[in-house]
């Protein structure tokens, strides 16, 4: 939806922006009715879904009832921060939602430590769901005024367009759902439930790092989306190619980090029993990058309208990963499954984005990604194996040894990268934005 924004938004065509937001208020206003029609429909057959319904004072369904409300109300009043991410704005979207992230965890908290009344914690979650929404509307009215004004309805083409690329993006949602969730259930039924939960320790840490740094990369998306509006494919390509580089350079440092310090973290967080071997590690880190990596090629994609070309690959790579983690699992053991996820995403999803941006966008040979791709893991591998041995020579143990090697194999990385990229235009563009951003951000706290 908000692909349809990009171009109304470089043009100043306010009133297309107003008739596009009146058509997400009836989408998002229809969602939330339908997912709190659906969630009540299923009240009758919830003691089967749950089966053994726990020893606890709360009522099941009330609890049930509370948190659907929850996930329906959501919906509401959500629609206006579409523009605001549109227009290059997403600081704003996330300042109002740590803010009340921030209420909601000293809220709850109180009423845990004084009354200790799981359903008023769950009150307290609606409210500031509910806040969040009203709050960044309200900021998205005096950004923007004209919201505020009467509006047309999109005339029919527009609307069957929109939607159109709506349900392709929704089908490519599905397929990832499938493939992103496959692995626990194939873990469980060839191992054991407890490397699932040995997994999970491993799987958090990830996700920890995916979350945060995607705050990072995220915030890219309406930028590229307002470049893809020219017809521009040197100064689209060139813009690629330093996003590609700075996801890299990011990711790449982090899966690093991962290879030298994932079981140390593991062993003295847990203990010894709960790390896995090596080549689950690598298994799992691969996968990381290889997903991490592709936000460059999915963004270009995205913001490039490409939904419908290509909608069904992830549900192909789901379908390769199932049959691949089986076959590869009975092989080689746990890492089989994450190497076969790995496998499955780069040949299905990360070679349909990279064609299709190549092909309608940048008229280049998508061959030239793939030796950007292979040079990149090369450095990235050369940099592991020679700081390994390195570390090896620090006498420190325990926290503190950790520590200590953490900050040598940081200096050897990025130092490598800047000496040998530091010289690049792509660089110098890169860090002249950084720090015009700082820039900026200096001089609005100071006003």
């Amino acid at each position: 939806m908000i692909f349809s924004m990009y171009k109304p938004l470089a043009n100043q065509d306010t009133e297309k922006l107003k008739s596009i937001m009146l058509l997400y208020r009836k989408a998002y206003t229809i969602i939330g009715s339908v997912v709190l029609g659906a969630g009540l429909c299923v009240i009758p057959f919830l003691g089967q879904m749950i089966g053994d319904v726990p020893d606890i004072p709360e009522n099941i369904y009330l609890i049930y009832i509370l948190y659907l409300v929850n996930s329906a109300s959501s919906y509401f009043f959500v629609y206006k921060k579409s523009i605001i991410i549109a227009d290059q704005r997403q600081y704003v979207v996330n300042i109002y939602q740590e803010l009340t992230t921030l209420i909601q965890v000293i809220a709850q908290s109180v009423i845990l430590l004084l009354t200790k009344n799981f359903i008023l914690f769950l009150v307290i979650q609606i409210c500031c769901t509910l806040l969040n929404n009203i709050w960044t509307a309200h900021k998205a009215n005096k950004m923007y005024p004209f919201l505020k004004e009467k509006s047309t309805e999109l005339p029919k083409e527009e609307k069957k367009t929109i939607f159109s690329n709506v349900k392709s993006l929704a089908l490519y949602k599905f397929g990832s759902a499938i493939l992103n969730g496959t692995d626990n259930i194939i873990i469980s039924y060839m191992f054991s439930v407890i490397f699932v939960g040995m997994v999970s320790n491993y799987v958090m840490i990830t996700n920890m790092f995916t979350t945060v740094l995607s705050k990072v990369t995220n915030s890219f998306t309406a930028s590229i989306g307002n470049l893809n509006t020219e017809d521009n494919p040197g100064k689209q390509y060139f813009v690629f190619k330093k996003l590609f580089f700075l996801t890299v350079w990011i990711f790449g440092f982090v899966s690093f980090g991962m290879l030298l310090f994932f079981n140390d973290v593991i062993e003295l967080w847990l203990g010894d029993e709960y790390v896995l071997s090596f080549l689950t590690v690598i298994s799992l880190v691969i996968s990381f990058y290889v997903s991490s990596v592709q936000f460059a090629t999915y963004t270009f994609r995205t913001t490039l309208g490409l939904f419908r070309q290509g909608r069904f690959a992830p549900l192909i790579a789901a379908v390769l990963n199932i049959g691949a983690s089986i076959l590869l699992a009975d092989l080689i053991g746990l890492s089989g499954i994450f190497f076969a996820t790995a496998i499955s995403r780069f040949f299905v999803i990360t070679l349909v984005d990279v064609v299709l941006i190549y092909r309608f966008c940048f008229k280049r040979n998508p061959l030239e990604y793939y030796g950007f791709y292979f040079g990149y893991i090369f450095l990235i591998a050369a940099l592991y194996f020679i700081t390994k041995p390195i570390l090896g020579l620090v006498p420190l143990e325990g926290v503190f040894g950790l520590i200590v090697r953490v900050v040598i194999a940081t200096v050897l990385f990025n130092g490598t990268f800047l000496m040998i990229f530091g010289r690049t235009r792509m660089f110098r563009e890169i860090w002249d934005s950084f720090v015009g951003l700082f820039r900026k951000k200096k001089l609005r706290s100071a006003k």
